[in-house]
């Protein structure tokens, strides 16, 4: 009898494990598909292009960029409502960035706005041109951005006091008294600035040399866009400063508005020389 009854108990307990691995199954699975369910807005793919469906250049144009980024291109009407199965693509590819390409004519606000509504916490932007034709070259900047260096050749400098301040050494601007050096320096119009670089020499010590990077308005304000120092002695030879940070509202080059501007300060009587770089880019990347 005893012997009956202990075989009864292990088989009880046998399906009283199998029955809590299967709920454990389930409350899993469970878990999984709810935790799928709770991925926030624009936390998917990174970035969709969006174009009108009843006209092809758009569309046709964004087509390598949309490839070099790994991203889709969405048809959309010019204005709402949006097909059914659009709405339900931007809402499973979930993406973090909306890139709308045209014009208000093409892709109007109303459906800029059912998209934003659609996508809330994803960024929409829009790049368009007064025709196809500019909308095109806008997108091709915006996706093949060309970086580049503008740097300063030594006889662009001009010394505080000609008379005593050698001017041109090589490729390189130098100043013998302690006084100041100048230079213009032409940057691409609508350009990015990203870095500000000085390659300097200074014969015995030159720490406390400092240049800037000036934004001149017409009436001949001086905006600071960026500076380096020399702020640690180095030993007679070159060192090389550079900057990343540039001043809000200074980052893209207006031409139209702005001279930009070179000057050093802090030499300290000895021969320095000073040979200034800025770097570009022409074109933000969308990516």
């Amino acid at each position: 009898m005893s012997a009956a009854v202990f075989t009864v108990r292990r088989r009880d307990l046998a399906w009283g494990v199998t029955l809590v691995f299967l709920l454990s199954a389930v409350w899993v699975a469970r878990s999984d598909v709810a935790d799928a369910g709770a991925t926030p807005p624009g936390a998917g793919i990174a970035v969709v292009y969006v174009a009108v469906g009843t006209n092809f250049p758009d569309a046709l144009g964004v087509g390598p960029g949309a490839g070099l980024n790994g991203a889709p291109i969405i048809l959309v009407p010019t204005n709402p409502p949006l097909d059914p199965a659009i709405v339900a693509e931007l809402v499973r590819l979930d993406p973090r960035t909306v890139i709308i390409v045209g014009g208000l004519a093409v892709v109007s606000q109303a459906t800029e706005d059912a998209i934003a509504a659609l996508l809330p916490n994803a960024a929409v932007s829009r790049i368009a041109g007064s025709n196809r034709y500019k909308t095109n070259a806008a997108f091709s900047a915006a996706t093949y951005p060309i970086e580049g260096w503008a740097s300063i050749p030594a006889a662009a400098f001009t010394a505080d006091t000609p008379a005593t301040d050698a001017v041109v050494v090589g490729t390189f601007a130098q100043n013998s008294d302690g006084g100041t050096l100048f230079a213009p320096i032409q940057l691409p119009h609508g350009a990015e600035i990203l870095e500000f670089k000085a390659d300097v020499y200074d014969e015995d010590n030159g720490a406390g040399i400092v240049v800037y990077l000036y934004q001149i308005d017409p009436e001949g304000v001086f905006t600071e866009a960026a500076s380096v120092s020399t702020t640690v002695p180095f030993a007679t030879g070159f060192t090389t400063v550079s900057n990343t940070t540039i001043a809000a509202g200074t980052e893209i080059v207006d031409n139209e508005n702005y001279a930009y501007f070179v000057y050093v300060t802090g030499a300290d009587g000895n021969p320095v020389m000073v040979d200034v770089k800025v770097r570009y880019r022409l074109g933000v990347s969308t990516g």
